[in-house]
């Protein structure tokens, strides 16, 4: 199990990001097309800063095809990670198996899709774990709209808005009783800098959106990758508190523009507060036409 990071030391600047380039459920038909002869996943996401030396916050094993085979994920409540689970991934023609990957005879979760190969939801399974909420999600112009969860016995309902350029600029939480001002998260964006493969995960989380997250470690939900440099992510709480406001500066990318590093930094500064490193994992697509040919 990975060290515990304390929900404080999150909000003054342990932000986690991660990225997957993978496309499993063919929403950007046109994107795919260009990635199948390079296709590159994410194998591991790390930061550092002054008091973690060196953090993993997931770590992913693919198939020859790209599909995620094992993940060892990173686990919010109360806003930081406080524990790591490793699922043993499991795939079919309509639907994804999270097994735990010590008892592999035990669904921990399982995902749905649609007609059209998005992911319509997520449940729990035969062996179900109390950090994880069933989640469905919406769609509208091939992009998730809309994520519902169920907590409580109540709906929990958070709208995604996308810019021009299709970069995703905020989730918006749907107003309840107990909540009448409601949560939002904030992210702004380079209206020049671009880079091929990016993703970005520097906000503090609910728990209940622990089954959307282990979704996106896995390479889920690819409209959510911007096209532009993202700049800042703010988080507001309900009822106006807020939760977290960072800058994102010296974006790094490789030579096939990916990026590959970043850092976080309070607003108006340039003082390095966290640094982010991504590994990635290239030429599946080469295996994949090795072993047809065999």
């Amino acid at each position: 199990m990975k060290k515990s990071l304390s929900y404080g030391a999150l909000l003054a600047g342990t932000a986690l990001t991660l990225f997957s380039c993978q496309k499993v459920n063919s929403i950007q038909e046109d994107k795919e097309d260009n990635k199948k002869n390079n296709l590159c996943l994410i194998s591991s996401f790390s930061y550092s800063n002054s008091s973690v030396p060196s953090e993993t916050i997931f770590t992913n094993h693919y198939d020859i095809s790209g599909r995620s085979l094992e993940v060892e994920a990173g686990i919010f409540s109360g806003g930081a990670i406080f524990t790591h689970l490793t699922f043993s991934v499991r795939w079919t023609s309509d639907r994804i198996i999270f097994l735990d990957a010590g008892a592999v005879q035990d669904t921990i979760l399982y995902a749905t899709f649609d007609r059209k190969g998005r992911v319509e939801g997520i449940f729990p399974g035969n062996k179900p774990n109390d950090n994880f909420l069933p989640t469905t999600f919406e769609y509208n112009n091939n992009r998730v709209r809309a994520m519902n969860i169920t907590l409580a016995g109540n709906i929990e309902t958070s709208y995604f808005d996308y810019d021009q350029r299709g970069n995703l600029v905020s989730i918006s939480d749907v107003p309840t009783t107990s909540v009448p001002i409601p949560g939002k998260v904030e992210h702004q964006y380079s209206s020049s800098e671009k880079a091929v493969d990016q993703f970005y995960f520097d906000e503090p989380r609910k728990f209940s959106w622990n089954s959307f997250t282990v979704l996106q470690y896995i390479g889920l939900f690819p409209e959510l990758q911007p096209a532009n440099f993202r700049t800042s992510t703010k988080v507001t709480w309900g009822n106006n508190y807020q939760a977290y406001h960072m800058e994102i500066k010296n974006h790094q990318v490789d030579g096939n523009g990916k990026l590959v590093s970043y850092d976080i930094v309070s607003p108006g500064s340039t003082t390095t507060i966290s640094h982010y490193n991504i590994n990635w994992s290239c030429n599946f697509s080469d295996l994949v036409q090795k072993q047809a040919n065999n």
